[in-house]
């Protein structure tokens, strides 16, 4: 017969609260990266909301990510979402609609980088000595357009610089 003295001691899983476990998916939802409030509200009440005082959960874990300082600036994630998808050649309309998606404040337009990243985009794809046809600048303005530029961009390098 085994000696049970010396056996392990396994203790029961005692499941969290649930004001404890939305604090800490909170924790682990902010580690990974920066988030607005609203997408916090909007994960937390996707893992915590079917649960009955899971709505008082949440509240409490947005009051205390605030009071830690983890949610930073609006305006700061906003600007920062806004960089990363500049370097990723989307337009305004594209970044402004994603940050609205993410309850952050839309950023203001700038012409000169907007024209930049569109020929940019336009140079990719065609080589410079390209012959546009009628067909193939309808064909390059659904590509700017769908990538968020705006029509005064989209019309600028169809017209003015192809």
């Amino acid at each position: 017969m085994p000696n049970r003295k010396n056996a392990p001691s396994f203790k029961p899983y005692i499941k969290p609260s649930t004001k404890v476990a939305a604090k800490r998916k909170t924790m682990d939802l902010i580690a990974r990266r920066d988030h607005s409030e609203k997408e916090l509200r909007k994960k937390l009440h996707l893992k915590f909301g079917h649960e009955e005082d899971g709505l008082s959960a949440i509240e409490e874990a947005i009051t205390f990510a605030k009071d830690n300082n983890w949610l930073g600036d609006p305006l700061k994630l906003a600007y920062r979402l806004g960089e990363m998808l500049h370097r990723r050649n989307k337009g305004i309309y594209f970044i402004n609609n994603y940050l609205k998606e993410k309850g952050l404040p839309a950023i203001e337009i700038d012409r000169a980088l907007e024209l930049e990243k569109a020929l940019a985009i336009v140079k990719n794809r065609y080589d410079e000595n390209f012959k546009f046809s009628r067909e193939e600048k309808a064909r390059v303005g659904r590509a700017l357009t769908s990538r968020g530029f705006d029509p005064e961009t989209v019309r600028k390098v169809l017209y003015e610089k192809l």
